[in-house]
């Protein structure tokens, strides 16, 4: 049995992406001494900058964001997942803001992180914290949105392919590998889904076959989650990762089980076009209260910055996925409800004179 499964060494990176890159890095995959891959042994600057500005950009995000949408929110003619649903781009701003400043505030060890063959590794890492703000401040605005949804699933896309789906296929018996993997591929979905939100008006047959592999392909990542919860209940519920769940938490297996009974059953109903969006919707709402009720607090109990910074990256991480969940939802409701416009619709020969020749009589 591979050690990550044995829990004796488990992945002692707080910022998701940081695997990511590690992963493609190129050094030797040893997974006994994985430790020194950390966010400590990086010597990443855990000071107060570490812990301020992913905190205030991700908390002033999320307020712009509220703002912005609140018409949104109030007029939501759903009432899945409380009308939550409506705020999937600014859970999305809000986590893409707070890991922007950590690319700010950390990009001298990121940069070590990038894949050896890319030129210009420091570059690279501040380039994707500008291009994670760009992103946040366009859904915010509510500007641009067909760009940088487009852009930004395209960057989620190259993760996976440049980088965590290589080490997947090198290293098939490691978890988190597929882990991180199905991560960011949904990131990728879901800011897939938020393009064909954007642009279905003017592409109603693509929008349609889009949005059906869309919803396949999330199905499969919610399952398999879900199934990761009974491997390892002992790591943190939500997105799977290999941090055990901290210790002030009540009945962590429990929770554990529950969130993977509820993931599968999400999984499986997305899988039926009648209910997927009402899935996507309430795993959305399932990530956003273990970020209340979990992560949140854990930020609050944090004893210093290193542990803050790892809590920071439990909330946004999880809101990141629940935002998601909700823009993918936003997306299948419109495909199943949403009329094709009416300059789309064909017109049968002889119709038009038909109907005149109607309202004459």
């Amino acid at each position: 049995m591979h050690p990550l499964d044995r829990g004796g060494t488990h992945l002692d990176i707080p910022y998701s992406y940081l695997a990511v890159r590690l992963y493609g890095s190129g050094k030797p995959f040893d997974f006994t001494s994985i430790s020194r891959y950390s966010f400590l042994s990086l010597e990443v600057p855990m000071n107060a900058s570490a812990v301020l500005w992913p905190t205030l950009l991700g908390l002033l995000f999320l307020a712009a964001g509220t703002i912005t949408y609140r018409r949104d929110f109030h007029a939501a003619s759903s009432h899945e997942a409380f009308g939550l649903v409506m705020l999937g781009p600014t859970f999305v701003a809000a986590a893409l803001a707070a890991f922007a400043g950590e690319h700010f505030t950390a990009a001298p060890s990121l940069a070590q992180l990038v894949p050896k063959w890319m030129p210009a590794r420091l570059f690279v890492a501040y380039f994707v914290g500008v291009a994670h703000l760009a992103a946040a401040s366009s859904f915010v605005a509510r500007r641009y949105i067909r760009w940088s949804s487009l852009c930004l699933a395209v960057m989620f896309g190259l993760f996976v392919l440049l980088m965590d789906l290589p080490s997947a296929v090198t290293h098939p018996a490691v978890r988190i590998a597929w882990s991180l993997a199905a991560r960011q591929a949904a990131f990728a979905l879901g800011a897939l889904a938020l393009f064909v939100t954007e642009t279905r008006g003017s592409r109603p047959q693509s929008a349609k076959t889009m949005t059906a592999i869309i919803r396949i392909s999330t199905a499969c990542v919610l399952t398999f989650y879900g199934i990761e919860h009974f491997i390892r209940p002992d790591f943190s519920p939500g997105v799977p990762g290999s941090t055990p769940t901290a210790s002030w938490v009540p009945l962590p297996l429990a929770i554990a089980y529950v969130t993977g009974v509820l993931l599968i059953a999400f999984g499986i109903a997305m899988f039926s076009e009648k209910y997927a969006a009402a899935g996507a919707a309430r795993a959305g709402l399932l990530m956003t209260v273990l970020t209340g009720m979990l992560y949140v607090p854990q930020f609050f109990l944090a004893a210093d910055a290193a542990a803050h910074v790892t809590a920071i990256n439990f909330i946004f991480d999880t809101l990141l996925f629940a935002g998601m969940m909700f823009v993918i939802s936003t997306a299948i409701s419109e495909a199943t409800t949403r009329p094709i416009a009416a300059s789309r619709i064909p017109i049968q020969p002889g119709a038009l004179a038909q109907d005149r020749a109607a309202q004459r009589v």
